[in-house]
């Protein structure tokens, strides 16, 4: 006798229940993407410990006929395919044809279906064997409970999680569903208590505040772009709102709830070096392309996929999430800074809101120090309050030799000088490198150094990088090197000191299996830190003024390439309310 055979249909369907069915979350999300299929205009979703005893999902919109609900709990059985062709541009959220016949096989299953109002269709499952078919009074739509998860299949059991888990999950994705389908009425009970009513809303916003309240709406910032056929919307979290946690982003493709790492780089490479490492903006993001350009059946729960020309979908994101947050106008206030929170609004074009300089020279890196022993300007100096409409921002003092205090149209500044010129020195600087075109500063004598073991395998493994960047290094016998020349921007930095610290940095970051751009990054900007004029250090009003107008020419004048604030503001009107003028 052959040792091959074909395995039971039961039992087909419990390995394919593994796939489809991770967790109570999964049956919440396969049973809510039918009912949006179905066109509902209202679900509701009610749970028992954590979906763990039983999850029920009830919806108004197309219902089944008898015949068609039996043949939905038959494997690869569905409405959403007829030919080839349509898998190849796929527009509804579920087709595999495997959610109700998986979920049915590893639980107590009971579905009620009606087509039009009064009389529908109620069938009863047991671990995957329908045990009833009755005709049940019901209006128009489709109730399914689930009970028991898992109940035949104690190994996949006992790896579920606690309740609060579980129903953590649900709570995600159901909230997950709801923004991405706001004229669509939500609710989540659990146990008797709502956790979500979101009732049918005018547009995403008003959604939004439903879902995650109004004051983390109000901070949102919307956007919607379309390039080369992919349409890229939604709204994107400032980074003083950032959080240590991803459960604020959502991100669908054609409406689909997806994990994917070419548009979570897209996200990333928008924000740039505006968040501190570890947090996370909020972002609720919908790209819409012809399905036809993208493949949805790379995954058995449909939470990936892959685009045709994936770089296309990569820029199409990233320039729509870039140009909202450039034309956030919004500097950060100072009730902004909150324990816990990250740094502050990025602006990419925050120059264009505060009207740029024409132009500013290019300054060696102390340029902005006393001039002629001048001191710092008193907030009393005549003609300060003058604000130059060829520049928003003109200084009025500056503050214990740290805090250049300035105004613009719009109310105070107060300006971080170390941050704010160490992000002037890494925009330009990273340019440079980018360009190839490093100003160098020959030493006057070179410095031999010598270096540790472990600096000397850096050293050797980057020694490229470090030309690149400025540095006229050679080996000079056994771990030595000789140094002829660094970065102009930083030729006031100690040579070998500035050396071993960017030696160190390029050892952490190649420790963390980073790639060839961000070391480079990396490596600029702790050389713009070291480099950048420090706090305790008196400034002329020249000085001053330079500096803000060179900081409102970078990028991103909000935050140092740490992710820490550059600058706040008290507005004017904020002012007047404190003293009771409003």
């Amino acid at each position: 006798m052959g040792r091959i055979r074909v395995l039971d249909d039961h039992l087909v369907n419990r390995i394919a229940a593994g796939e489809v069915v991770e967790r109570p979350a999964a049956v919440v999300k396969e049973l809510v993407e039918n009912s949006l299929d179905a066109g509902a205009g209202s679900i509701e979703v009610r749970v028992e410990d954590g979906g763990r005893r039983r999850i029920i999902v009830a919806d108004d919109g197309e219902g089944m006929e008898r015949d068609d609900a039996l043949l939905a709990l038959e494997r690869h059985a569905t409405s959403k395919l007829r030919s080839f062709e349509d898998l190849a541009a796929i527009a509804t959220l579920g087709f595999r044809g495997e959610a109700l016949p998986s979920i049915a096989a590893v639980s107590r299953f009971l579905i009620r279906t009606a087509a039009r109002d009064g009389f529908g269709t109620e069938i009863e499952v047991r671990a995957g064997r329908i045990s009833g078919v009755r005709e049940v009074e019901r209006g128009r739509g489709t109730t399914t409970e689930v009970g028991g998860i898992f109940f035949n299949v104690p190994a996949r059991r006992k790896f579920l999680r606690a309740a609060p888990t579980e129903l953590a999950h649900i709570v995600r994705t159901v909230a997950h569903y709801a923004l991405a389908h706001p004229s669509v009425r939500f609710v989540l009970e659990h146990e008797g208590r709502r956790l979500i009513e979101a009732a049918k809303a005018a547009d995403r916003a008003e959604r939004i505040a439903q879902v995650h309240g109004r004051e983390l709406a109000a901070k949102l910032v919307p956007f919607d772009a379309e390039s080369s056929g992919i349409r890229a919307s939604g709204f994107a979290g400032r980074p003083v709102d950032a959080l240590a946690r991803r459960d604020v982003q959502h991100v669908f493709v054609n409406g689909r709830l997806v994990q994917d790492r070419v548009l979570a780089h897209a996200i990333a490479a928008a924000y740039g070096n505006t968040l501190a490492r570890g947090l996370y903006p909020a972002m609720l993001l919908f790209v819409d392309l012809d399905p036809s350009r993208v493949d949805v059946n790379v995954h058995p729960q449909k939470t990936e996929v892959r685009f045709d020309r994936s770089s296309d979908v990569h820029d199409a994101v990233r320039a729509a999430v870039a140009a909202a947050l450039s034309h956030e106008t919004a500097v950060p206030h100072l009730q902004d800074l909150r324990p816990g929170t990250g740094a502050p609004a990025p602006s990419a074009s925050f120059a264009a809101a505060l009207i740029r300089s024409e132009a500013v020279a290019e300054f060696p890196a102390r340029a902005y120090g006393p001039q002629g022993g001048a001191s710092a300007p008193s907030l009393l100096d005549e003609g300060s309050a003058a604000v130059d409409p060829g520049r928003r921002a003109v200084p009025l003092a500056q503050y214990k030799d740290s805090y250049i205090v300035a105004q613009d149209r719009e109310g105070l500044l107060i300006v971080d000088q170390h941050v704010a010129h160490e992000r002037v020195l890494f925009e330009r600087y990273l340019g440079e490198t980018e360009r190839g075109d490093v100003h160098v500063q020959r030493l006057l004598f070179p410095k031999t150094i010598e270096l540790s073991a472990d600096e000397a395998v850096v050293f050797a493994a980057e020694a490229g990088e470090f030309a690149r960047l400025g540095f006229l290094l050679e080996p000079f016998g056994g771990n030595a090197v000789k140094l002829d020349g660094v970065p102009a921007f930083a030729k006031d930095v100690a040579p070998d000191r500035l050396l071993r610290e960017l030696l160190g940095e390029a050892a952490r970051t190649r420790s963390a299996a980073t790639g060839a751009e961000e070391l480079r990054r990396r490596l600029v900007t702790s050389a713009s830190c070291q480099a950048a004029i420090k706090v305790n250090y008196p400034l002329a009003r020249e000085g001053m003024q330079r500096l803000l107008d060179d900081l409102f020419q970078t990028e991103n004048p909000t935050t140092c390439p740490h992710g820490r604030p550059i600058i706040f503001r008290l507005t004017l009107d904020e002012i007047e309310r404190a003293f009771r003028r409003r």
